[in-house]
C-alpha cells in the first residue's frame, strides 16, 4: 500500500494544503494562518482525520519560513523538528522555489506549483 503525502505550506496570510498518492492529487485547500487558528489541537485533528479516512499513516511536509517553523499548528517541537504520530509523521522544511508535473485537480483553489516542488526535493516518496 503506498503511502499518501500532504504538503503543508504555511504563510502569514494561509495556509495551504496538497495531498497526493503518487503523481495524483487526492486534495488542494487553503485555510486560514496559524495566526488565526485558536485551538492548538486544530492541526493534529485534521491529520488524524486525513488518515484515518484514508486508512493508512500520512507523511507531511510542513514548509514555512524558519522563523514559523517552530511554531506550526502543534506539528513541531521548539526546535522545529516535526512531531510524529501513529497518524502521521510530519518533517520541517524552509519555503522552496517551485516546478511542475502529474494530473491535476480542476478547480480555482489557486497555485499550489510550490507544495509539488517541496515534494519532488523531497525525492518521490521517501523522504519523510
Amino acid at each position: 500500500m503506498n503511502c499518501c503525502d500532504l504538503t503543508m505550506r504555511v504563510s502569514e496570510g494561509e495556509t495551504r494544503l496538497l495531498l497526493t498518492k503518487d503523481s495524483d492529487e487526492l486534495m488542494r485547500a487553503v485555510l486560514p494562518p496559524p495566526s488565526r487558528v485558536r485551538h492548538e489541537s486544530a492541526a493534529p485533528a485534521l491529520l488524524q482525520g486525513i488518515a484515518c479516512w484514508l486508512d493508512q499513516p500520512v507523511r507531511v511536509v510542513l514548509s514555512a519560513d524558519v522563523a514559523q517553523i517552530s511554531l506550526c499548528l502543534g506539528l513541531t517541537d521548539e526546535l522545529g523538528f516535526g512531531q510524529n504520530s501513529v497518524f502521521y509523521t510530519v518533517q520541517a522544511v524552509e519555503h522552496a522555489v517551485h516546478r511542475r508535473r502529474g494530473r491535476r485537480i480542476r478547480g480555482r483553489v489557486g497555485d499550489f506549483r510550490q507544495l509539488h516542488f517541496v515534494q519532488r526535493q523531497l525525492g518521490a516518496g521517501g523522504g519523510v
